[in-house]
């Protein structure tokens, strides 16, 4: 069975801050690490935000302190609040600069750049100027031995033609926002799959919004078929529906255990 982790905020009652959140209340992204086990987490996915608890060595410092007590590690640093709210070409170089630190001092993993909405790579009158500035941030990435992977809401040809554009990143694959496309699994892991260093796990139907596990379009035991079929090893984390405030334990652990059944019967 492949690791399991969990975007930040997920076992956190939402409390109006929305599916996903870096968790500021006292003590509280403390917690989700102690809980993670129990609801079948193996690491955690970092919100980044531009005033991060990553930024300081005394964060940096309690990140690893909460780490070695639980066991749970972080594997990666999810931009998402950032970028698909604000243009990435808007984004400053001092910002890049500190998120590109971080991951070495934690043991984190890959930056993971969400160049969707605000910085989708759709638009095509945008599409210069959001390459140019990825090629940036790599840039400044490279300078920490920080990897970069992208999420985006290409379809296969186009994601494979950015891969062979900017070789230096690789690929976030969302299963729900891909059968939200309505995307083909196969096409998609044929097009880039050897690139894939994580999957977001989610559910949608398409054209519609995130459900739960289960309810929606995405075919989980071909996705984990052909994951099985490429000797894939990068991450699987859980970014699926939120379930009702104070019983997140336990939505999670449900999720976890879809994701495992799914994965041992899509041999």
């Amino acid at each position: 069975m492949i690791p399991v982790g969990l975007i930040q905020g997920r076992l956190t009652p939402s409390n109006g801050r929305g599916i996903q959140f870096f968790p500021h209340g006292s003590g509280e992204w403390e917690k989700e690490f102690e809980l993670a086990p129990a609801a079948g987490v193996s690491h955690i996915q970092w919100v980044c935000e531009p005033d991060n608890l990553l930024f300081t060595e005394k964060g940096r410092a309690a990140v690893r302190k909460v780490v070695e007590r639980t066991g749970v590690t972080v594997r990666n640093m999810d931009l998402h609040e950032m970028l698909t709210k604000t243009d990435i070409v808007a984004q400053p170089d001092e910002l890049f600069e500190k998120i590109c630190a971080a991951p070495a001092a934690i043991n984190g993993g890959t930056v993971e750049l969400p160049l969707m909405e605000a910085s989708s790579l759709l638009d095509p009158d945008a599409y210069a100027s959001r390459v140019a500035t990825l090629r940036r941030f790599i840039a400044i990435a490279k300078k920490y031995n920080t990897p970069v992977a992208v999420e985006t809401d290409l379809g296969p040809a186009a994601l494979a033609a950015l891969i062979k554009e900017v070789p230096d990143i690789t690929v976030v694959y969302d299963s729900g926002n891909s059968a939200g496309m309505g995307y083909d699994v196969g096409e998609e892991l044929m097009a880039y799959g050897e690139h894939i260093s994580n999957v977001h796990i989610k559910d949608k139907p398409v054209g519609g919004v995130t459900v739960p596990l289960g309810t929606g379009s995405v075919d989980f035991s071909r996705l984990f078929f052909l994951l099985r079929k490429m000797h894939y090893t990068g991450a699987v984390t859980l970014q699926a529906a939120r379930g009702e405030d104070g019983r997140e334990v336990e939505t999670i652990k449900n999720y976890t255990e879809f994701i495992k059944d799914a994965y041992e019967k899509s041999v």
